[in-house]
């Protein structure tokens, strides 16, 4: 059976397929009966699915990560698909192909990585250039590096994400510290290389993105400075205020607590750090958001409830290049 993928998904058709149970609840309805919740993915997107009747009993057959195979109708709520599921079932392995429910980063991996290794030959602070080197050598921490996502969904939500938003940010603070000289240029590119290098452990990704025990327990802040500190004690010499420098920047580098900041940004260091981070995050969110929106919208997407507004998706165009004028 040919898969058919969420982002082909349109409204009011009947479908039969596989996705990723990424997430399952039961739940109560108003009037009183349990339906089964989902959050169904595959490499190009994800869904929400109802199953009304019968969800208890289904709900035993599988959980949450695996493959699933199901009939439903897609219906639109809210701007958006959903499924209303009439059949379900797990899916054994080796009936599937993994390569369908994984995204992956849009761009050369490897591109990226021999960009990430010239912003690090670049920097002339030789503390933390030697410490973002033995990081790039390390072959434990770097294929997992090369792997892993920046996000469950949020942004660079996908297998090579994280070494995506790593660049794009180091590339920011580059050019922010041209801009402002005033800034500590290398200390701000070893913030950037590690702000986010928490998450090789923060996530696991098979056939679908979540978070590890040690994600949901610590977070990939905590994380993150644990890992700095395990190579600090390879290297001779490295000085200790570089190492607290460093640690604050990963520790406050999402700028406040209640979007899980355990420090505050204290240096102006740290400070442009969070909104060059906070800057990639959102524009990568944003144009996947775009990207995916259907064009029955017209020149705007959905309803976003993350961001609490729609997106000008750009004005329709016109026939022979020929663009509306005003009289006024």
């Amino acid at each position: 059976m040919p898969k058919l993928f969420i982002s082909e998904l349109k409204a009011n058709i009947e479908i039969a397929s596989l996705f990723v149970a990424s997430d399952k609840q039961l739940k109560t309805a108003r009037n009183g009966t349990t339906y089964l919740d989902l959050k169904l993915a595959d490499k190009t997107g994800e869904v929400s699915g109802k199953m009304w009747e019968k969800g208890s009993d289904a709900s035993v057959l599988f959980k949450s990560g695996d493959i699933v195979y199901l009939r439903a109708r897609t219906e639109l709520y809210k701007d958006r698909i959903q499924l209303n599921i009439s059949e379900i079932m797990p899916v054994p392995a080796g009936a599937y192909d993994p390569a369908d429910f994984l995204p992956v980063c849009p761009h050369d991996r490897d591109v990226l990585f021999e960009n990430l290794n010239k912003l690090v030959a670049g920097m002339t602070d030789g503390h933390f250039r030697r410490l973002c080197q033995a990081v790039l050598v390390d072959p434990v921490i770097m294929t997992r590096f090369k792997l892993a996502p920046a996000a469950k969904s949020m942004h660079h939500a996908y297998i090579g994400g994280l070494l995506e938003h790593t660049v794009s940010v180091m590339t920011l603070v580059y050019r922010i510290s041209n801009h402002y000289p005033a800034l500590d240029r290398d200390q701000l590119l070893a913030g950037a290389f590690f702000h986010d290098i928490g998450k090789i452990e923060e996530f696991v990704y098979d056939t679908h993105i979540d978070y590890s025990d040690a994600g949901r327990l610590v977070g990939h802040m905590v994380l993150g400075t644990q890992i700095v500190d395990e190579v600090i004690r390879r290297l001779e010499g490295f000085p200790t205020e570089s190492s607290l420098l460093l640690k604050h920047l990963i520790l406050s580098h999402h700028g406040e607590a209640q979007f899980g900041a355990v420090k505050l940004p204290a240096s102006r260091e740290a400070f442009a750090l969070h909104l060059a981070d906070d800057l990639d995050a959102k524009m990568n969110a944003i144009d996947r958001i775009i990207a995916n929106s259907s064009e029955d919208n017209g020149a705007w997407t959905g309803f976003e409830t993350i961001f609490g507004r729609h997106f000008f998706r750009g004005f329709p165009k016109r026939e022979n290049g020929a663009e509306e004028t005003s009289n006024e």
